[in-house]
């Protein structure tokens, strides 16, 4: 799907449980996802604000890799069972909010490895950004080729472009969900706007300009 920085969650992870495979109703929303598994009361009281707060968010981003709703409700509801089930490794972690991120997205490559196909992200980004991204967003689009070099972005500055700019949450939002600081959203975004300058042949400065809109 997307490279690894160095600071991803490759090492950091290695710890974390893998992908399940279960069946479960379709239709459902990701709030109901998240809501019926923070209906269990013997869940930990911080993983149920973790699924009451980023839930959705997660299943946004599952969605747009996956291609397919009712795949992304499945490896949500298994993202949150096996943290669940293994909380005791999320409490020893440095940063519990990024390492449950790192989950997310390690489920997401397994699960794109157990399908034999590439992300959906190219395709399903393109729609989702031409159907309603901020205009800042419209000036560094270059045909379909800006949202393959998205894809094509360290992971850390993938999820901080896709966070911000495709999903359009805000910077505070976005740090919250990755488990970093504002200022670490921030740099990742200037490293990623850098890179897609330079793959797409913009000119850094317009880039900028345009990003600041």
């Amino acid at each position: 799907m997307v490279g690894i920085d160095g600071g991803g969650r490759a090492d950091a992870h290695d710890d974390a449980p893998g992908p399940r495979t279960h069946q479960d109703p379709p239709g459902r929303t990701p709030e109901a996802t998240a809501a019926n598994l923070a209906a269990d009361t013997t869940l930990p009281n911080d993983l149920v604000a973790l699924m009451v707060m980023h839930g959705e968010a997660y299943w946004k981003y599952a969605h747009l890799h996956l291609g397919d709703a009712d795949a992304a409700d499945d490896l949500v509801d298994d993202v949150f069972a096996d943290l669940a089930a293994h909380w005791d490794v999320v409490l020893r972690q440095e940063n519990a909010g990024e390492y449950c991120w790192g989950v997310l997205r390690a489920t997401v490559d397994d699960a794109l490895v157990g399908l034999a196909r590439p992300s959906a992200f190219t395709s399903a980004a393109f729609t989702v950004a031409m159907n309603g991204a901020r205009e800042a967003f419209r000036a560094l689009e270059s045909g379909i080729g800006l949202f393959a070099a998205i894809g094509d972005l360290p992971e850390r500055q993938h999820d901080a472009v896709v966070l911000t700019y495709v999903l359009d949450y805000p910077i505070v939002t976005a740090a919250r969900i990755m488990g970093i600081t504002k200022g670490g959203v921030y740099s990742l975004r200037r490293d990623a706007r850098r890179r897609l300058a330079a793959a797409l042949d913009l000119d850094e400065q317009t880039a900028e300009k345009a990003e600041e809109q």
